[in-house]
């Protein structure tokens, strides 16, 4: 059987050879990610790192052969040749005005502002919808091969623990022939979330799954118009800080906040950054009761921000649901029965052979325990 694991390192995701013991070597992993030797680099599993053996193999713990680790380094330490080409010809001519007027390095180095939200291509394939009666597309969201999200309110209240039904993906319409069918596996009441579960795996790989950072540009993606086409917006993560608040005397969240207006039909929308998703919309902040005659200013000022589920709580569910799948497989497994052990011949003069499992000394000659034995006389 083939021995690898699954890596990601920043927007990349690597199938890389293992070691059938169980250790993978820094120079694979350089090698598969394109890194120069000087390169620190760190090894996780589950946001935790793994313990490098003699500063040069990884040990990548029980049930690695086909799991998923993370691949970290600081980009801007990625090495550059000591001298570069074309140096020393630099040095023997006189600078130039070209020269002097080279762009600055930025202040902010290397804490840079984020990459830009992504495109549509880079998360498509793990947009979904289940067919809503009332509203039309209701958006899921994958965040594993076979584990998916989306939200609670609504007519999804009707959702019990088990129930089935059917799912497609965005770009298709809904149809018996290309429907997936999924079960309820994990209500999360205060975070608005219903995690839902195939027999199979839908997609090889799930999406990076990333904590939100302050000010992070990202795209909303739901079925929020009049024509149920999937549809985009732009926003950036607004508040980090766990935002929560009491919706029919149920205290709701923690959340963070975004500046995304979203739309009716965004419930459940995925908020994909540059680095993976980062949550879904559960919906809208509403201006605050405000009196009549100041109403009109107050609504001059007033921002709305969607609120967001982070999406390590979705990380969280599914590896817990994981967690009880694996005691089910032991248990499903078929064990052969254990070995006999071959049974130890004894030959007594005048009585013949005798079979048996244990044996002790007389003295002079080893005897069995004839107890449980078979008897076999000499001829």
């Amino acid at each position: 059987m083939e021995s690898f694991v699954i890596v990601r390192g920043y927007q990349r995701v690597v199938e890389v050879t293992a070691e059938v013991d169980g250790i993978i070597s820094k120079k694979t992993l350089r090698a598969a990610f394109q890194l120069e030797e000087d390169v620190p680099i760190g090894l996780f599993r589950n946001n935790r790192g793994l313990k490098c053996r003699e500063d040069d193999y990884f040990e990548l713990q029980d049930g690695w052969n086909g799991a998923e680790y993370e691949l970290r380094w600081e980009q801007e330490r990625r090495s550059r040749p000591a001298t570069p080409a074309g140096q020393d010809r630099a040095r023997s001519r006189p600078s130039t005005s070209m020269d002097q007027n080279k762009r600055p390095i930025s202040p902010y180095y290397p804490a840079l502002s984020p990459e830009p939200a992504p495109s549509s291509e880079a998360f498509i394939q793990w947009m979904f919808y289940l067919h809503d009666q009332l509203h039309g597309k209701a958006t899921t969201i994958c965040v594993h091969p076979h584990f998916f999200v989306t939200f609670r309110h609504g007519t999804h209240q009707k959702f019990n623990l088990n129930d089935t039904m059917k799912m497609y993906r965005a770009q298709e319409e809904v149809g018996e022939e290309n429907g997936i069918e999924v079960s309820v596996a994990n209500i999360n009441e205060p975070l608005d979330f219903v995690l839902l579960k195939s027999q199979f795996d839908v997609v090889k790989l799930g999406p990076p799954i990333d904590h939100p950072r302050e000010s992070e540009p990202f795209t909303l993606v739901g079925f929020g118009n009049d024509r149920g086409y999937i549809s985009y917006l732009p926003g950036a993560i607004h508040y980090v800080r766990d935002y929560s608040f009491h919706n029919d005397d149920r205290r709701m969240g923690p959340f963070i906040l975004g500046s995304c207006a979203s739309s009716r039909g965004d419930s459940g929308a995925g908020i994909w950054g540059s680095r993976g998703l980062l949550g879904m919309n559960f919906g809208c902040t509403m201006m605050p009761p405000t009196l009549h005659h100041d109403a009109i200013t107050e609504a001059a000022i007033f921002s709305a921000k969607n609120i967001i589920c982070p999406s390590f709580r979705f990380k969280d569910a599914f590896m817990e649901e994981l967690a009880k799948e694996e005691p089910a497989k032991e248990h499903g497994k078929v064990t052969s029965p254990p070995r006999k052990k071959a049974a130890v011949m004894t030959e007594i003069d005048g009585i013949g052979r005798l079979f048996g499992k244990e044996i002790y000394s007389t003295g002079h000659k080893e005897l069995t325990n004839f107890s449980g034995t078979d008897f076999e006389p000499l001829i």
